[in-house]
């Protein structure tokens, strides 16, 4: 099966690949991954396709720590608007423990696990399933540090880990990069790919991140936005759509990851002659439709990312919106595709 991972992985690859020699448009083309796949960081490419864009960038400029570099430089702007969900939970260990439930949002076949130590910390681990063989070094060292710059940006850069540990061999050239980029001891050849996080880091309530909310909104969202500025529906749908498959998509939530009050969220879509039920109603009809009529998806898993409790409750949904159940159109579907 293949596993996608979300384009704003690669936030920040066309400017380093060029810093350090190379062609970053040539190097996509190599491998199937055209520009313009890459222009909307939510667009989802192929895991796989990542992992060879890093590995052949990696050789061609002739260094073994072109993903450490890039992970690094990254943080909690790269899962855009889930990256503000996360930096709005009551602790550290809670915005974690949502990435980890929700990985799949950004990364299809990622698990994030954190489990206490015999210490005073927790160690945390990440899976990559297509890598876990070995094959892609360049992923594993781009997604380990783009988690560390999760937790400095939550926590303050000042934070550091008192080691990191990969599975893949150490660099030819370049170990000591690790060291100094990660600012502790870092083991190779390790049992797992992950570091050691201290409790009362963990305890912390995130850093307020502003910043991170407007660029999220002035960036990823630039291509939403309508002739009228005071006009948030696009912006809504879209954060709507991002959250359904947590099971958190509130109008609080919402409104928090826009940086808005509720409050102020709710009398500019009333303006806007609309409200946040129509919205999320809305938008689930245009998933709904989309997912069962043409994807392959379980009628179950569509349900769930939809936000639903259980496949009852979105049928009702969907006999509502279509005039028949989802049941019957995925039969339907089944058979045209057997004929």
């Amino acid at each position: 099966m293949t596993e996608f991972v979300r384009a704003g992985s690669l936030n920040g690859y066309d400017e380093l690949a060029r810093k350090m020699g190379a062609n970053p448009v040539q190097l996509q083309k190599a491998i199937g991954l055209p520009s313009s796949q890459l222009r909307d960081p939510d667009n989802l490419i192929p895991y796989e396709k990542l992992g060879k864009l890093l590995e052949l960038t990696a050789r061609e400029i002739g260094s073994e720590t072109f993903g450490l570099r890039l992970g690094i430089n990254q943080g909690l702007y790269v899962l855009g608007l889930f990256g503000a969900y996360m930096s709005r939970q009551d602790s550290i260990a809670s915005a974690l423990a949502v990435g980890s439930k929700h990985t799949h949002l950004h990364a299809q076949g990622a698990i994030l696990t954190m489990e206490p130590t015999h210490t005073s910390e927790y160690e945390l681990k990440l899976d990559i399933l297509i890598a876990q063989t070995g094959r892609f070094p360049q992923l594993m060292a781009l997604s380990i540090g783009l988690v560390y710059q999760l937790i400095r940006d939550m926590a303050g850069h000042q934070w550091h880990s008192s080691r990191v540990f990969f599975r893949h061999p150490p660099p030819e050239k370049g170990k000591e990069l690790y060291s100094q980029l990660f600012s502790c001891p870092v083991e190779f050849n390790a049992e797992h790919d992950g570091f050691y996080i201290d409790r009362e880091t963990l305890g912390k309530k995130p850093r307020a991140l502003e910043r991170l909310v407007n660029e999220i909104i002035s960036n990823q969202f630039e291509q939403l936005k309508t002739s009228s500025d005071n006009d948030l529906t696009p912006l809504v749908k879209h954060a709507i759509l991002g959250l359904l498959p947590t099971g958190d998509c509130s109008k609080t939530n919402v409104a928090l990851c826009l940086g808005m009050h509720p409050k102020k969220l709710q009398r500019a879509l009333e303006s806007s002659q609309t409200s946040f039920r129509l919205l999320l109603e809305e938008t689930r009809k245009e998933v709904a439709e989309t997912a069962v009529y043409k994807s392959s998806m379980s009628l179950t898993s569509i349900a769930l990312n939809l936000g639903y409790a259980d496949l009852a409750v979105f049928s009702r949904s969907f006999r509502r919106w279509f005039g028949l159940p989802p049941s019957m159109v995925d039969r339907n579907r089944q058979r045209s595709e057997t004929y």
